[in-house]
């Protein structure tokens, strides 16, 4: 596409349109990894002014007994009905979309560390966005490369900051969905698995984990795999469950 303009707009509208990345870049002439650029840019642009316009946040103090069995009991009906959709998409048409639902997951919690401290150190206003998590996670599923999902996230402190939250809200469902579980002792070890090589402070080795539970590396392996299906089922199967 040498000395022809990019027309951002156009390809903002074709992605509004429903085009997956590689019709657009069929379109424009262009490689997908050129479209993932320049719609990962505009979503920039429009996020920066969509953050310029404050909005009143109300907040609701509950005590915490009633906010843990909010939690629980949101983590048994949204976990078990996410789970089986999820389970059943990989099953069906639908397996390409669940595929990439993994990949997202593992690429967030690979960076969840990354993302944290980049928003506890960016400054921005506390303002409202429009685009709620759920709107970050399915920008995510026409993207195909992965360095440039990252940097669409990190280029908005408030962007960033809403996907780090999402992280943390569905470890809390998944943390208890574990604690009712029936088979609590293995859904809590495959939980602090998935804590202790992600999310933990200091993040440990799958050779440190099997060593701190007294499994084998196999058996960490296998945890991390189930630990992350149902975690992807939080992070892209309960669409309507807003905890605030």
């Amino acid at each position: 596409m040498t000395g022809q303009r990019t027309d951002a707009g156009k390809i903002a509208a074709l992605r509004k349109a429903g085009w997956g990345t590689e019709q657009i870049a069929d379109e424009m002439r262009m490689t997908p990894q050129a479209v993932d650029r320049e719609v990962a840019g505009h979503e920039a642009m429009e996020t920066e002014k969509a953050e310029g316009k404050a909005r009143r946040m109300v907040l609701v103090s509950l005590p915490f007994e009633q906010l843990k069995e909010i939690y629980e009991n949101a983590a048994l009906i949204g976990a078990k009905e996410a789970l089986k959709t999820f389970q059943q998409e990989r099953k069906n048409e639908n397996g390409r979309r669940s595929d990439r639902r993994l990949r997202n997951t593992k690429l967030l919690l690979r960076n969840y560390r990354m993302l944290k401290e980049h928003a506890e150190n960016s400054v921005f206003g506390r303002t409202q966005m429009e685009e709620s998590a759920f709107d970050i996670l399915e920008s995510m599923m026409s993207m195909y490369d992965n360095e440039v999902i990252i940097e669409s996230i990190k280029r908005s402190a408030t962007r960033t900051a809403v996907i780090v939250s999402h992280i943390e809200t569905m470890f809390g469902l998944y943390a208890a969905y574990c604690n009712k579980a029936a088979n609590r002792y293995i859904e809590k070890r495959r939980y602090e698995v998935l804590w202790d090589l992600y999310m933990a402070e200091n993040i440990l080795s799958v050779k440190e984990v099997a060593k701190k539970q007294h499994v084998s590396m196999d058996t960490v392996y296998m945890d991390r795999k189930m630990a992350i299906e149902k975690l992807t089922a939080l992070f892209f199967g309960v669409d309507g469950l807003n905890v605030q």
